[in-house]
């Protein structure tokens, strides 16, 4: 399982370590969520970045989940993705924004 906050970019570090911490197993049974900064079909370049091995299946969910105030931003960000063969999308939650009378302007 490899939490992600990818760069806005691309990713250029992290390979070894994923590598160091999950050997093989990244190759072929792999979940990472987070915010990986693309729609979800730009997941697969970053995937083969961070941590290779077969490409993850559509990753979900793949809708606005950032920022706020959306009307400033636009974010198709949030992601699971997994390359384990046989899993599949079973539903899922997005959130409202929360926390917003600490600061109305930023999330």
């Amino acid at each position: 399982v490899v939490a992600i906050h990818a760069p806005h970019t691309s990713i250029t570090r992290g390979r070894g370590v994923v590598e160091s911490v999950c050997g093989d197993a990244r190759l072929r049974c792999a979940v990472a969520m987070g915010d990986w900064n693309v729609p979800g079909r730009g997941v697969a370049a970053l995937w083969e970045a961070l941590i290779g091995g077969s490409h993850p299946g559509q990753p979900q969910p793949d809708r606005r989940s950032c920022c706020w105030p959306e009307t400033h931003h636009y974010g198709v960000f949030d992601h699971l993705a997994t390359n384990i063969i046989g899993a599949q999308h079973d539903g899922h939650t997005v959130h409202p924004y929360q926390l917003l009378e600490e600061n109305p302007v930023k999330q």
